[in-house]
């Protein structure tokens, strides 16, 4: 084997293995927030970006998916919610207000 072929076994083995690395945040922050496909997809998205460029392309994709998985997501959705009195508000047939 020449030293072409080990430095090309070894940049793939580290650029995967440095995507696993960056990967391992978002999925272990993932999962204690109960985010389990931000989880994964993070930890996969990192390792594809770690093989493609390395830790120039695999930090961001790391950052991006924790940013993604820590932020609030308390707003709730209006459809979720019950209505309230005053978004239905009730017709009084007896009332003389027109």
């Amino acid at each position: 084997m020449d030293y072409t072929t080990a430095y090309s076994i070894g940049r793939i083995a580290g650029a995967l293995v440095m995507g696993a690395l960056l990967g391992l945040v978002p999925l272990i922050s993932g999962i204690k927030k109960q985010k389990i496909g931000f989880a994964i997809g993070g930890f996969f998205a990192c390792v594809v970006a770690g093989f493609l460029l390395g830790i120039i392309l695999g930090l961001p994709v790391c950052a991006l998916f924790t940013f993604l998985i820590l932020r609030d997501t308390n707003q709730t959705n209006p459809v979720d919610q019950a209505p309230s009195q005053d978004a239905n508000p009730t017709i009084d047939p007896n009332s003389n207000d027109q």
